[in-house]
């Protein structure tokens, strides 16, 4: 059960930010970032939980990497948010001081 609220997460997640894609020409730059932020969020908490309920609990208890991994996975979804989704809602968004 979870994992099919995890996959809804994501499922809206996405929704939300290709909706907020098609209509951001009709609000501010801060709205978007705001917006795109809440966005990520919901996003790799969908990411974060399918993975976290699709491992075994004996297995996931077990290993010393585990929240390694997840923190280098948020890392990796954090470089791809800020470095790549920001920039398609404010282009300039890198470029101001």
């Amino acid at each position: 059960m979870a994992r099919r609220i995890y996959s809804i997460v994501i499922a809206v997640a996405l929704g939300l930010g290709f909706y907020l894609y098609t209509i951001k020409d009709t609000h501010s730059d801060t709205f978007l970032i705001i917006i795109s932020g809440l966005i990520f969020t919901l996003l790799s908490v969908g990411i974060h939980g399918l993975i976290a309920h699709s491992l075994h609990p004996k297995v996931k208890g077990g290993i010393l990497t585990y929240p390694l991994l997840m923190g280098v996975l948020w890392a990796v979804l954090f470089f791809l948010f800020v470095f790549f989704v920001i920039p398609m809602f404010c282009p300039d968004f890198l470029l101001t001081p």
